[in-house]
């Protein structure tokens, strides 16, 4: 109310110690907030890397180009279909292999598990 007073009288007034006080703490604790703040931000920003611009060659278009695509995946079909061809076998016993352990089993006198 002193001050009111002495603001409409046109006097200058003295603050108060703890006026002061509690105005340099809020300063500091604004300072550290938007430190804060500036810190979140530049985290949350992806890094920004430039690269060398590479030149693209446009892609032609040919006459040839549609069967010279088919023809290679035709081959790669046909070196799939080779592949599951030869791949029939796998996963099966060896029936040589089998015959050769029933052999060794009988000279050993090992007599098969019930």
């Amino acid at each position: 109310m002193i001050r009111l007073i002495c603001f409409l009288l046109g006097k200058d007034f003295e603050p108060c110690k703890s006026c002061e006080t509690l105005k340099q703490q809020l300063a500091i604790a604004n300072e550290d907030r938007e430190r804060l703040t500036d810190s979140l931000l530049n985290i949350l920003q992806p890094k920004v890397v430039e690269s060398v611009p590479v030149e693209l060659n446009p892609v032609t278009q040919t006459a040839g180009l549609f069967s010279r695509r088919r023809a290679a995946l035709e081959a790669k079909d046909r070196h799939d279909a080779q592949i599951l061809a030869g791949s029939k076998s796998l996963g099966k016993p060896d029936i040589e292999a089998l015959k050769n352990i029933n052999e060794l089993e009988a000279e050993l006198g090992i007599e098969k598990e019930a």
